[in-house]
């Protein structure tokens, strides 16, 4: 299984991008990202443990994801639980924030996947591997410009 793991550094209070980071219905704000609609709401926090997120990447693209982690500002977990236009076997996804300072944040983020298609599948998992690496380290980035800068 194809397996993307990012680490970035950001100039950002770590509870800041947090909520950026879980704020589900502002992820249009992120490029490759269309909109975002929370279908299911967690608890006890809104965007939180048990919430489920509909994610439209542009065309056919939509992955449903649940929350199966949710520890804040410090890590959250998401599984996709639904996907289009291709079926995703996804074993994990996680993003981990450690601060290294009062306004200075290492974000580590993993998504671990399959494409559970014959003969394709696993070429489509590999060329969309690079694809998510730099989606997550731009959605990390975007998220410490709008933390830092909320009307941004």
């Amino acid at each position: 299984m194809p397996t993307v793991s990012v680490e970035e550094v950001v100039d950002v209070d770590r509870e800041a991008l947090f909520a950026v980071l879980t704020e589900h219905e502002s992820y249009g704000r992120f490029r490759g990202v269309q909109s975002c609609t929370l279908i299911r709401e967690g608890k006890p926090e809104r965007n939180g443990l048990g919430a489920i997120r509909r994610v439209h990447l542009g065309g056919p693209a939509v992955l449903d994801e649940e929350i199966v982690l949710f520890e804040a500002p410090a890590v959250y977990e998401y599984r996709v639980i639904r996907a289009r236009p291709f079926r995703v076997k996804h074993t994990l996804g996680r993003v981990e924030l450690e601060a290294l300072g009062p306004n200075r944040t290492k974000v580590t983020w993993t998504s671990i996947f399959d494409i559970p298609l014959p003969v394709v599948g696993k070429r489509i998992a590999n060329h969309a591997a690079p694809r998510f690496e730099r989606a997550f380290r731009s959605t990390i980035q975007t998220a410490a410009t709008f933390a830092l800068n909320p009307a941004a």
